[in-house]
């Protein structure tokens, strides 16, 4: 064994988040570590990497006990993570950010950079990663920054590399070279703990397969004996969750968008319809303009030209707060950079939007506001132990059903959805799906980006394809393959 945890314990504030967990990684093993948002996996992580303390329990490396107080203790022991969020530095280079937490070589009492630039090709040679050492992070794609994270790992002699949900942000061709590039470190005898909801991932790259549920381990297994079925069960106490049905039909059109560009250039030429009672899903590669086309919409990327029709009337220079106040809401990908306000509470953060609702003469009403925003989160089922609770405190499907309960106070008729789903567990994604549903029942049009082609099939009533910052085709979703959408992200113009 190249790692052993016994008897592990943690609480926070009295609250158990780990109790009495025994977890094991052999050395050259892919080993998955899957369950439900809360189930304790991050805590298990943070306990491994030094950010937390063990209440209670042990760990050994390599048949001795490792004592971690710090990251840097954990990562001279050989252990590296690559968090879901990255943690790369925009303005500074690959190379720049690949020897961040290192000492910078001198030479004549100056910095080295021809040496670490030499060592960065290098690893990333070894590791068959296509890396421009130049190219600031700012500019990276998701696939480039993840990339830039495991060689600024693997130049640190890592004998442990930690994958928390990987693919989120990436597409199924994207998420093909990350898995490669996963074979190739186990051949290396390279261990990888991999941290998914994707059960299809789980069980294509690992070789055993932890399940935590309620911050106790009631799973190891080897990956090869167990179905998916069988890990959702084990995950969520037998719940099976199940196929969104599709609308029957759609009504008005709520949403008209007619030959829109970027300033920026990212989109193109993009058109579409989208109306009321449907799910309108988005799908393309890498770099195709999705979100742009979101944030073109929404007011939050300047848009060069086209014209645009909400709830009939024609909507020019849009902004948020114009389309907040015109019934149209977006769900941003990057909920904790975007969408929420880290160091405000759970309550706090479900009422941002829409404060004035609770007002008179200028003053909020705290009982009204109170109980409209605790009704709210019962409804959405929000897991938390106090709404006063730090909302960075939540784990992520907790954290994204806040994002869900501010945008539906305010009862929005238009939702652009970029990724809702993405890094939740199999409950909550299935619960955003019955939510974007309702909503799209009750009258609202939902317009659904995800790069998950086969959630896609699964829930939209139909699928626009974007390629190179242009809307393609929209295709019904009736009897649609996979294999016909991806066709169309390829077809010339």
């Amino acid at each position: 064994m190249l790692l052993e945890m016994r008897n592990i314990e943690k609480s926070f504030n009295g609250t158990p988040a780990l109790r009495n967990v025994d977890f094991t990684l052999e050395r050259g093993e892919v080993h998955g570590l899957v369950g439900e948002n809360g189930a304790g996996k991050s805590t298990l992580i943070k306990l491994l990497t030094g950010v937390y303390s063990l209440d209670a329990g042990s760990i050994l490396w390599e048949g001795a006990p490792l004592d971690v107080r710090t990251p840097a203790e954990s990562m001279a022991a050989g252990i590296s993570v690559i968090h879901q969020e990255r943690t790369l530095i925009p303005g500074f280079t690959a190379v720049e950010n690949a020897w961040l937490g290192r000492g910078y070589p001198l030479r004549r009492g100056r910095v080295d950079w021809k040496r670490m630039r030499a060592e960065v090709m290098e690893k990333a040679k070894q590791l068959d990663i296509e890396l421009d050492c130049d190219m600031t992070a700012a500019d990276m794609s998701p696939p480039m920054r993840t990339m830039t994270e495991i060689v600024r790992a693997m130049l640190r002699d890592c004998r442990l590399l930690i994958l928390d949900e990987p693919t989120a942000a990436l597409t199924d061709r994207e998420a093909e070279k990350l898995f490669k590039l996963i074979e190739g470190l186990r051949e290396k005898g390279t261990s990888v703990l991999y941290i998914s909801h994707r059960l299809d991932e789980i069980s294509r790259l690992t070789d055993r397969v932890t399940v935590l549920r309620n911050g106790e381990r009631v799973l190891t297994e080897r990956t090869s004996s167990l179905t998916q079925r069988d890990l959702i069960a084990a995950m969520t106490e037998n719940w099976q969750g199940g196929r969104v049905q599709r609308a029957a039909g759609a009504g008005e059109a709520l949403l008209e968008v007619r030959g829109v560009q970027s300033a920026d250039g990212v989109v193109k030429n993009a058109s579409f319809t989208a109306r009321a009672g449907e799910i309108l899903g988005v799908f393309g590669l890498g770099g195709s303009g999705r979100t742009e086309l979101l944030e073109c919409i929404y007011g939050l990327r300047p848009m060069a030209e086209g014209r645009m029709t909400l709830r009939g009337e024609g909507y020019a220079a849009p902004s948020p707060r114009r389309s907040l106040a015109r019934g149209m809401a977006l769900i941003p990908e990057d909920r904790r950079g975007h969408a929420l306000v880290s160091a405000l509470s759970v309550r706090e953060n479900v009422s941002l939007s829409g404060l004035e609702d609770f007002a008179r003469a200028g003053v909020v009403s705290k009982r009204r506001h109170d109980e409209a925003v605790d009704q709210m989160n019962e409804r959405l089922d929000v897991k938390y132990a106090d709404p006063e609770q730090p909302v960075s405190e939540l784990s992520g499907g907790n954290q994204q059903k806040v994002v869900f309960a501010r945008t539906l106070m305010k009862a929005p008729t238009v939702f652009l959805c970029d990724e809702p789903t993405q890094a939740v567990d199999v409950r909550t994604r299935h619960q955003i799906h019955a939510l974007l549903r309702a909503q799209a029942e009750r009258g609202a049009a939902v317009v659904f980006v995800s790069s998950d082609l086969k959630e896609l099939l699964d829930t939209a009533d139909r699928i626009l394809v974007m390629a190179r910052g242009r809307t393609r085709e929209c295709l019904d979703n009736a009897g649609l393959t996979g294999q016909q959408v991806l066709s169309k992200c390829y077809e010339e113009f």
